[in-house]
């Protein structure tokens, strides 16, 4: 019997491959990959440690339509786990029945999370990923209605867990019982639960801006500013970021870059007239060490190229404008 497991690299999902593996199911882990998660090389870390089968497969850009518009709405910031969850466990249901596999697992527990795992949106998103019945959570089983796998006898229900709650220290006693050490800590890993990735994401969508997974990679680099509806301006922290925003830099993008002294570059997106690149300019004068009261700046496009002195703009002007 082969069944999928859905793996983050975490506890609860290690825990579930091996009630799995224990029951003597063929494991075939599977984890995605997107911008906004799952760069870190700590599931295949644990994979071979569990001794089972793992596959990576990249989100491709219809994801981005449940970022911008989740069904079932957002958690704490832009993160639609519900509409996540089942967005993934579908594309698993697929799967299942290209790799040969009978059921879908995961490492979810109930009640761990407030919106995504308590038992009535549990059920939804077995229900509209397509899994109804084939979809086991190993770790709660116990107190969810049994699936096809348990009835059928592929696994045994005697033998699966009753875990609820956000209390880690039952998980904590069967790693060490069982020998597993290559888990990652219980922490976000999603950057759209994170506050300031949050702001600038809506900030992008709120000004009418294509969601691309280029213009997700720009948002995890640099300071941002937004300047007016129609451009915002991204200055980079240090010489890898300076050099990550020029390989970045497209058709229509404008490059702002010191002309002496030291500092970061910047680059501006979107549409702005001439003051709008002066103050784009200011800012950026801003963070460039350079002791002279007006500050020499080049402004290069790819049809355009100017260099202005300006002025630093204050402390406070900054703080108003970034994300």
């Amino acid at each position: 019997m082969r069944a999928i497991g859905l793996i983050s690299g975490g506890l609860d999902s290690a825990l579930a491959v091996s009630l799995m593996k224990q029951q003597g199911i063929e494991v075939i882990t599977l984890r995605f990959l997107s911008p906004f998660w799952g760069k870190d090389n700590q599931a295949r870390r644990l994979v071979k440690e569990l001794g089972v089968d793992y596959r990576e497969i990249e989100v491709d850009e219809s994801y981005l339509s449940i970022v911008q518009n989740p069904r079932y709405g957002y958690g704490e910031n832009m993160n639609p786990c519900i509409d996540c969850k089942i967005w993934m466990l579908h594309r698993a249901r697929i799967f299942m029945e290209e790799w040969g596999a009978s059921f879908v697992f995961t490492g979810e527990v109930l009640g761990q999370r407030p919106k995504s795992q308590m038992k009535n949106t549990l059920r939804l998103i077995e229900k509209q990923s397509g899994l109804e019945g084939l979809l086991l959570r190993p770790l709660s089983a116990k107190l969810l209605p049994e699936t096809v796998p348990e009835k059928e006898g592929w696994v045994k229900r005697e033998q699966l867990l009753d875990l609820s709650g956000r209390g880690r220290k039952r998980q904590l006693e069967l790693a060490r019982r069982w020998g597993i050490r290559s888990f990652s800590l219980p922490a976000g890993g999603c950057l759209l639960t994170e506050p300031n990735f949050a702001r600038r994401l809506q900030d992008l969508l709120q000004n009418g801006q294509n969601l691309t997974f280029q213009e997700v990679r720009l948002l995890k680099v640099g300071r941002h500013f937004r300047l007016s509806p129609s451009f915002k301006l991204i200055v980079g922290r240090d010489a890898e970021e300076n050099q990550k925003l020029q390989e970045m830099f497209a058709d229509g993008d404008v490059l702002f870059l010191p002309e002496n002294g030291k500092g970061p570059l910047a680059l501006g997106r979107g549409e702005g007239d001439r003051s709008v690149l002066q103050e784009a300019a200011s800012l950026l004068a801003h963070y460039v060490r350079f002791e002279e009261r007006l500050v020499p700046i080049r402004i290069e496009s790819a049809s355009y190229r100017e260099k202005c002195c300006v002025e630093k703009m204050k402390e406070e002007m900054v703080k108003e404008r970034m994300l």
